[in-house]
């Protein structure tokens, strides 16, 4: 699998695709109202699932602490 079929974002390479602040994406993320995967203490963010919410294709249902 090539690096453009699966691009993975790190929160700041997100943050910079989506031209929003990384504190924003942190917030984000940490609400579960964006697509995202947490690897040990990091975020990850699949491009084509960033995509994909965007397009208002991906609904995410945030689960309240």
């Amino acid at each position: 699998m090539s690096l453009q079929q699966s691009q993975v974002f790190t929160l700041q390479e997100c943050a910079e695709y989506l031209k929003i602040a990384e504190s924003t994406i942190y917030l984000l993320a940490r609400k579960g109202k964006i697509p995202c995967q947490k690897v040990g203490r990091n975020w990850r963010f699949s491009k084509e699932a960033l995509d994909r919410w965007l397009a208002g294709e991906i609904v995410i249902t945030p689960i309240e602490p």
